[in-house]
């Protein structure tokens, strides 16, 4: 059904995708991995005419296609979703998934009773909880994810692919996604689905195509490969199985607690019965599904959420009053936002600038930037996360999404923080951009940290946390020891009060 041929792409003269070629038969899901920076998502850009400038041929049913733009890849049955959201915040969910596709009136005019009717119906597969008409900014980045693949199943397409959906959707969705690919697939549907997740791509795909530094290295039925052959070929070395399994021995001194907190949040949701400490070099992991108010918490701890709450908080031995960002920061108390685009990066600036934003006020005189200095320190920082980068002056959405995050992480890092507060700081990033950051963790956990880190992975808060405080609808339902617990029971905690 679909051909790649020689296919080469380059940006600003280097080139990230080296002569792929490689097809795919009609009626298949095609897990295409990689590492971050591997050519997946550039490749499938130009598949559906994002990046129409290119070297090499795509055939399609026999026929060679060039799509200009994302419309003529709709128009010839092509379509995707993106692993970053590209949603217009201040339109309604309906206005979102018919967005340039909205049912008229005779006279030309938006018939938005059928709009919002449509929309509804189409929601109601994946259980959404709100109304079509709620504006998309009112959503978590998790049921954004959601409004994203309705949004792209509206197109009545023959290919369609998946960039990372799963990302922030929790296990219940992810299989109920899984059914509605199933279902696609049967009727004659092609899906390529992009993923990190290596228990995803083993569940729901028939052959699985593997590029490296923007090569093809081979395609495979799924019996065919192990998942080590599978990483190997990916990544070329051995991961290990845990961090750590018992707090780190730095300093036993307790840094943060948090005792019987209620917290009123929007939608009449509030975080209640919130009780833990956390001490210096432990590593504390949140669990729940989603709208759980994992992040919610996090938000709130940093000062990101100004609403009234009950309770008592403690930071470094003193009260502690939940402020502002900024004053957060001068404690050095720092959180990594899950939605890196939005909250994270600043598109528009290059690396440079975004690695350095919190930190600018240490090197300026007398309101200046001494920019030798900003230059010598985020180099550093750079060269220690392995930020694969040409210049400190190049802009950041040039990167990938991994290396996008280890810029954000460089940026926190800078502060020497005392508390990290880190929310799905893996999500969307490659095995072995994952690994990076576990070790990352790891290490600053050994010099005297103490990490809060939220993950909708349960194995992966199991590989990365002494003890896992688990929340159900906004309530604090256990808080275990690693060890001694294990997915089914967390799980079953998580879904407590649902």
């Amino acid at each position: 059904m679909l051909e790649f041929h020689q296919i080469t792409k380059s940006f600003s003269g280097v080139e990230v995708l080296h002569q792929i070629s490689f097809s795919v038969k009609s009626g298949k899901i095609i897990a295409l991995v990689g590492e971050n920076g591997a050519g997946k998502s550039t490749l499938m850009k130009i598949l559906c005419g994002i990046f129409p400038d290119h070297d090499g041929q795509i055939f399609y049913n026999g026929q060679e296609i060039r799509p200009r733009n994302p419309r003529e890849a709709e128009h010839l049955g092509i379509a995707m979703i993106h692993q970053e959201l590209n949603l217009v915040p201040d339109l309604t969910i309906g206005e979102n998934i018919f967005l340039g596709k909205e049912p008229l009136q005779p006279l030309g005019r938006v018939d938005f009773n059928r709009l919002y009717a449509d929309s509804d119906q189409i929601l109601q597969e994946f259980q959404f909880p709100y109304s079509p008409k709620i504006k998309v900014r009112n959503l978590t980045v998790g049921w954004k994810q959601m409004v994203e693949i309705a949004k792209a199943l509206q197109v009545q397409a023959r290919i369609l692919i998946m960039d990372e959906p799963t990302s922030a959707l929790s296990e219940h969705e992810i299989q109920t996604m899984f059914e509605k690919m199933r279902y696609l697939k049967n009727q004659g549907k092609t899906i390529i689905f992009i993923s990190h997740r290596l228990r995803e791509v083993y569940d729901i795909s028939d052959e699985i195509v593997i590029l490296r530094d923007g090569r093809y290295v081979g395609k495979y039925l799924k019996p065919e490969i192990s998942r080590e052959q599978l990483i190997n070929l990916m990544i070329g070395h051995e991961l290990s199985s845990r961090i750590s399994d018992e707090q780190n021995d730095t300093d036993s001194a307790e840094i943060f607690s948090v005792k019987d907190l209620t917290v009123r949040l929007t939608q009449g949701m509030e975080l209640a019965g919130i009780d833990f400490t956390i001490c210096r070099g432990e590593i504390l992991g949140i669990a729940g599904l989603l709208g759980a108010g994992r992040t919610e918490l996090l938000k709130f701890l940093f000062g990101e959420m100004k609403t009234s709450y009950k309770g008592k908080i403690t930071f470094s031995g003193k009260s502690w009053v939940p402020h502002s960002a900024r004053e957060s920061i001068r404690q050095r108390m720092v959180y990594l936002s899950e939605d890196r685009q939005t909250e994270g990066i600043f598109p528009h600036h290059h690396i440079q600038f975004n690695g350095t934003l919190t930190y600018l006020e240490n090197l300026s005189r007398f309101g200046f930037v001494q920019e030798s200095r900003e230059r010598a320190i985020i180099d550093t920082k750079f060269d220690e996360l392995r930020v694969k980068r040409r210049t400190l002056r190049q802009p950041i959405l040039t990167l990938s999404g991994g290396n996008q995050q280890k810029v954000l992480l460089s940026r926190i890092l800078l502060v020497n923080p005392l508390l990290l507060l880190l929310d799905e700081p893996t999500r969307g990033i490659d095995v072995g951009a994952k690994e990076e950051i576990y070790q990352l963790i790891e290490r600053l956990s050994q010099q005297g940290a103490a990490i809060i880190v939220t993950s909708s992975e349960i194995p992966e808060l199991l590989r990365m946390a002494q003890r896992i405080l688990v929340l159900s609808n906004g309530q604090q339902t256990a808080l275990l020891t690693a060890r001694q617990t294990s997915p089914p029971e967390i799980l079953q905690y998580a879904f407590k009060r649902i």
